[in-house]
Formats: structure tokens, C-alpha cells, sequence
């Protein structure tokens, strides 16, 4: 008679919890999102990201489908990775300005410069540009161009920079309304410029990006022109920073 044989199956390793979850795929959500997007404006305002690289790495965040797909949106410049064991927190200097109100005023440096630029103004009766839109794409206001007495910026799904060092104004009262959707808007000022800033940062970033330079760093010259900087950073960033006249824009 033939004997048969009979086969033990041997189970796997059996893998604890912690393995398990290491080794797992999560899938994202908003919150998640959301914090990426706030860790991307700050290195974007603290010159870590272009506005280029901002604006590709925004947009692909809003379709990836895991955390670890977020994770190496931002693994350069510092950000969420809790879901692989790494603390990966953002630059300390990157931190977002309070979203309300007028920014907190630091005692600021003096210029060694001695520039008393006399006021740029239009001829009465001068229209100037009142729109800058960047959808999906960059638009920039720089060099000698004429800023109407209100403008708005616009930067959706991409991004738009406002430079007013060496810009004409029609009115001693200047106020430019910055709206940044999943973008981001740069405002560049020179350093005599008197500016008011109050504007809404909504899961996103509004105000100056270093806190010293919110107020004047030397003396206007008599009848220069008030800048007053509002409107709303959801999902993206409005960064406001002085230079001067003869640094790049970029």
C-alpha cells in the first residue's frame, strides 16, 4: 500500500502594526494638502522656491493621490513626512507673518545710502494699469510702468510680481488689492516707501517677508506717495519686501 504523504502549508512572517503601517500607502487628504501648500509659500516667500517652482509643485499637489507623493513635493525644503518616522520641519525663518491686521513693526535697519529720489508722478489726467493677472502662467509689473490709483493683482494657479521701485504713480494714495488662489503675488517696494499693509492669509500666507522692513528703512521725500497693500492669500502666498533700486527683481 502506498503511504500518502500529507503537507504542512508554513504561514508567512507575520508583519506587527508598526511594520504595516510603515510599509503602507495612505492616501491623502485636504488637511494634508493644505499643510504642503502652506510649507511651499514659505519657502517661496523666503526665496527657497521661484515662483515657477511654486507654482508646478502647488498645482501637482492638488493631484496626487498618497502622502508619500506630497512628501517629495517638499522633502527639500522641509515639511509634513510624519507618515515615514523623519522630522522635517520648515526653516525657522520661513514662518508666515499673522494673517490680519497691520504686520508687527520691528525696529528696522538704516540704509547707508543717501538717496532723496524725487517723487515720480504721472501728468493729471494719466490713466495707468489697473489689472495683472497670472492664471496658470506669470505676469510681471516692473521697470517704469504707470500704477493706477487702485490696482489689482491676480495670481491664480500661477503668479504675478508688482514692482514699484521704478514705477510712475497717478495719485498720492495708491492702493493695490493682491489676490492669491493655489498662486502666488510678489510685491517689491523701495525701501523709502510708506506702505499699510492689511490683508487675509486663508490656508495661505499675507504679509511681509522679513518683519523689519514694514516700516520705511530712511526718510521719504516730502509728498512721496502712500502705498496701501490688501486682499486675500487662500491656498498661496502675497509677499511683500523691500530692495533697492538697483537689486534684481529676482
Amino acid at each position: 500500500m502506498r503511504r500518502s504523504r500529507t503537507l504542512t502549508k508554513v504561514s508567512p512572517m507575520t508583519q506587527t502594526p508598526e511594520e504595516w503601517q510603515q510599509g503602507a500607502r495612505l492616501r491623502a487628504g485636504d488637511a494634508d494638502r493644505q499643510r504642503a501648500i502652506e510649507v511651499m509659500t514659505s519657502a517661496w516667500r523666503a526665496g527657497r522656491l521661484t515662483r515657477d517652482e511654486f507654482q508646478e509643485r502647488a498645482q501637482k499637489s492638488f493631484a496626487v493621490t498618497y502622502t508619500h507623493e506630497i512628501d517629495s513635493l517638499i522633502a527639500d525644503i522641509g515639511g509634513l513626512s510624519r507618515y515615514h518616522g523623519h522630522d522635517l520641519t520648515p526653516y525657522p525663518d520661513a514662518a508666515l507673518v499673522p494673517a490680519s491686521g497691520e504686520s508687527p513693526v520691528h525696529d528696522s535697519w538704516q540704509s547707508d545710502r543717501d538717496e532723496n529720489l524725487p517723487v515720480r508722478y504721472a501728468p493729471e489726467g494719466s490713466s495707468g494699469s489697473a489689472l495683472s493677472v497670472g492664471v496658470l502662467s506669470g505676469m510681471d509689473k516692473v521697470g517704469n510702468w504707470t500704477v493706477a490709483p487702485t490696482h489689482v493683482s491676480i495670481g491664480f494657479w500661477g503668479g504675478t510680481t508688482i514692482d514699484l521701485r521704478d514705477a510712475v504713480f497717478t495719485s498720492p494714495e495708491t492702493t493695490i488689492t493682491c489676490i492669491a488662489v493655489m498662486g502666488g503675488v510678489e510685491v517689491i517696494v523701495p525701501p523709502e516707501l510708506e506702505v499699510r499693509v492689511s490683508g487675509i492669509g486663508f490656508m495661505g500666507g499675507f504679509g511681509w517677508n522679513k518683519l523689519h522692513q514694514a516700516r520705511p528703512q530712511r526718510q521719504a521725500p516730502a509728498g512721496n506717495p502712500v502705498v496701501t497693500i490688501n486682499g486675500l492669500g487662500f491656498w498661496g502666498g502675497v509677499g511683500i519686501t523691500r530692495k533697492e533700486r538697483d537689486e534684481p527683481t529676482r
